[in-house]
């Protein structure tokens, strides 16, 4: 059994999931303790424990300590199953995050999954569903994977009830990754959306992402913000923003809140592109964690330049090397940005 102190690195829930993951992927056992010690509410919440439950059902895992609030697990992966499976979280849970810990196992499931989620889509301290699809997905096609999202409805904190549904397609080999250069940006497009709130919130959401936008890159590049009024379950909003650039896509999102105006949402996501466009990079820091554990297992190195050197990118590489033979050279100060590179061993 592979043993990891889950208050290392950046100490959160990103540590079990990646562990998860790659258990599945290699057949290799691990025991994690000290699980989100430092958060505020410590252990297994829901949407870990759904992931966990989740790993277990598509690798026929036998599974010790888990339940809400636990500090402790214990995984033993059988054999990875393709299939059609439904997972609930119950709350607003991620769904990106449940399907971001089983989709790299289910490439190995030898035929076609088709997973069903319900939980949030659009909730803190997780990627957006619309950067799930719009972002991360065509990255993984670029490294010869399959995999189609659906969105059917969102799912806001704090009820959730988001469906959204997943296609997986097995995959034989990896390819590897390169990206050091992203061209010149081309456009920029995104959505701007209100569930159950007057249409003018996303509106002035919308025209405060532009206005922030032509004022710093200018007038001439195009820009496109759709607006939407969702059904949904209980009531939200959300900015999300993507740019093109020649060769590199990303995306950032703002979420509403109670009492926050909807022009501080809109210049949220506006400010965080910016940010992001200043640097240089082609990829950014949630895309550069979320790709190590796929390219720790390409069939060849791998290299590309991000915009910040984050503890999550660094916890993940940590994890990876647990379970496989790679090699990693970091250049570039934490927080900072850099270029990292993954050599597979074998």
């Amino acid at each position: 059994m592979i043993e990891i102190d889950g208050s290392q690195g950046e100490g959160g829930g990103q540590m079990l999931r990646t562990a998860l993951s790659l258990s599945c992927m290699t057949g290799k056992g691990f025991r994690i303790r000290n699980i989100r010690k430092s958060r505020a509410k410590p252990g297994l919440m829901r949407q870990h424990l759904v992931a966990v439950q989740a790993a277990a059902r598509i690798a026929a895992a036998e599974v010790a300590g888990d339940r809400l609030g636990s500090m402790e697990l214990g995984f033993r992966p059988g054999r990875v199953s393709a299939g059609n499976y439904h997972f609930d979280i119950g709350t607003a849970g991620s769904t990106p995050l449940v399907l971001q810990t089983i989709i790299p196992p289910l490439l190995l499931g030898g035929a076609t999954s088709r997973l069903s989620l319900i939980g949030g889509t659009h909730v803190p301290f997780s990627p957006s569903w619309h950067y799930l699809a719009e972002v991360f997905g065509p990255t993984l096609a670029r490294l010869g994977v399959d995999v189609e999202f659906t969105l059917e409805s969102c799912g806001f904190y704090p009820k959730g009830g988001g469906r959204v549904r997943c296609r997986v397609e097995p995959c034989g080999s990896l390819s590897a990754f390169a990206a050091q250069q992203r061209g010149e940006l081309l456009r920029i497009t995104g959505y701007s959306a209100v569930g159950n709130l007057p249409r003018s919130i996303a509106e002035r959401q919308a025209h405060a992402a532009r206005t922030h936008l032509e004022e710093e890159l200018g007038r001439e590049l195009p820009i496109e913000i759709e607006i939407q009024e969702l059904s949904i379950f209980g009531q939200g909003t959300f900015i999300f923003l993507k740019c093109a650039y020649e060769q590199a896509v990303s995306g950032f999102a703002s979420l509403g809140a109670r009492g926050k105006p909807a022009e501080r949402v809109g210049e949220e996501a506006a400010c965080q592109l910016l940010g992001f466009h200043a640097t240089g990079m082609p990829v950014d820091q949630h895309l550069a964690d979320q790709l190590v554990l796929y390219l720790a297992q390409a069939k060849g190195p791998s290299v590309f330049a991000t915009s910040r050197i984050s503890s999550h990118l660094e916890t993940n590489l940590m994890v990876t090397a647990l379970f496989l033979d790679i090699e990693t050279q970091v250049n570039g100060e934490r927080d900072g940005p850099g270029t990292v590179m993954i050599t597979p061993g074998g």
